[in-house]
């Protein structure tokens, strides 16, 4: 699984519903149910951040519960390896409203054959039906997108 941003924000920093619903489901990352990939473009975003606390307690979950961290360098060589043009995709991608960190989650989860674990509806859940279509264009894994209480 690859866990976008959100859903660590959300469970740190959110009393309400979807706040329970992250921590629900980071306990049991936390007990370890699941192999989790991040992207390294993550916590180099988190570390951008103002609010010193949260980054912090953000940057630790990723930290102590990852099993994998993936470059951005090698997912870019991993494409390339496929003989698939980088711009190219990633151009596609931003050409349908994904913002570049979420190309970066999109590409590792299809490459490593993971879930998405996000609330981000605008620029993922709502698009996975034209983010599979460019992977399929390329060859690549078709993803899941889903959000932490269908877990």
């Amino acid at each position: 699984m690859a866990i976008d941003l959100d859903v660590v924000t959300i469970g740190k920093w959110d009393k309400g519903k979807q706040g329970d619903y992250s921590r629900k489901f980071m306990v049991r990352v936390k007990r370890k149910e699941f192999y989790i990939i991040t992207p390294t473009l993550l916590l180099e975003l988190v570390r951008k951040w103002k609010h010193e606390n949260l980054k912090i307690q953000i940057e630790e979950f990723y930290l102590k519960n990852s099993d994998e961290f993936v470059e951005r360098l090698q997912i870019i060589g991993e494409i390339i390896s496929k003989e698939i043009d980088f711009e190219e995709i990633f151009r596609k991608f931003i050409d349908v409203g994904v913002k570049e960190e979420d190309i970066t989650l999109i590409l590792a989860s299809s490459l490593r054959d993971a879930i998405l674990i996000t609330y981000n509806r605008v620029h993922l859940k709502n698009k996975e039906e034209e983010i599979n279509e460019i992977l399929s264009e390329y060859d690549l894994k078709a993803i899941k997108i889903i959000s932490p209480e269908r877990i």
